[in-house]
């Protein structure tokens, strides 16, 4: 448990915190340290457009979880501006959104500083968003004290949270940059992954858009999972609109 008591230490030595918090990994893990030893902390759930309802309902039983003072702010496409075209600044787009509004909440508070869940495996990582952190001056006590992916998961696991979260990421990550996408194709492929899981059973799914085909991922450990029920998994897709489907079966890590 060092790195849990180097976190909490860390954190509490900064005063009054605002939390950036997505209901994943990392941002929990940051979040939980500073609820244990700051009760006057504030956490800020952005919701943007491009979450799922699955992603929502995650970060709202986390937070309630931990115990966690929690605002929510909802974002518009209009705050986004640009952002469905998909370009490679759609991070940074985003990230520039959501980081306006935790400054705001944290300056509304009277909060010291402004914390984001980076960690430090993500440093070598394309971050488009790490731009956008640092105009607005977001810390990231997980990065600076060194602790990387693998920790931070066993920090989560430590927790005993009772909520099966996965590592998911926004729904815009189903397009690849350069191909734009509206709201209802967003919608589609929600619905599209959510029958996937109920057909299944797996719970990390992303169904990501290539030139009009479907490609299906999932970790290593359960792409059985997806070729078992193929035949299964084409049919209700097909009732979406979805009709041409491959299982990659290379999967994906994280």
């Amino acid at each position: 448990m060092n790195d849990w008591n180097d976190l909490c230490d860390h954190i509490s030595a900064m005063g009054k915190v605002a939390v950036s918090f997505s209901g994943g990994f990392d941002s929990t893990v940051l979040l939980a340290a500073a609820v244990s030893v700051c009760d006057d902390h504030v956490a800020v759930f952005a919701d943007v457009p491009m979450l799922s309802e699955r992603q929502r309902r995650i970060a709202a039983s986390v937070a309630e979880g931990i115990g966690a003072n929690i605002v929510t702010v909802r974002l518009r496409w209009c705050d986004m501006p640009g952002i469905m075209n998909n370009t490679e600044e759609r991070c940074y787009i985003c990230k520039k959104a959501i980081y306006s509004q935790v400054s705001r909440i944290a300056s509304e508070n009277g909060c010291d500083v402004c914390l984001d869940g980076e960690n430090a495996s993500d440093v070598s990582a394309d971050r488009p968003g790490r731009r956008a952190a640092s105009e607005f001056g977001i810390l990231s006590p997980l990065k600076d004290l060194g602790i990387g992916r693998d920790a931070s998961r066993g920090m989560f696991r430590d927790l005993g949270l009772n909520v099966n979260v996965q590592k998911e990421t926004c729904m815009a990550t189903r397009f690849p940059y350069g191909s734009p996408f509206t709201e209802m194709g967003l919608k589609r492929i929600e619905e599209c992954e959510e029958l996937i899981r109920q057909i299944s059973g797996v719970n990390q799914i992303r169904m990501r858009m290539r030139d009009g085909a479907a490609y299906l991922l999932t970790s290593p450990e359960t792409i059985r999972l997806l070729t078992e029920n193929e035949t299964k998994i084409r049919s209700a897709l097909l009732t979406k609109g979805v009709t041409d489907v491959t299982v990659d079966l290379k999967g994906y890590e994280g």
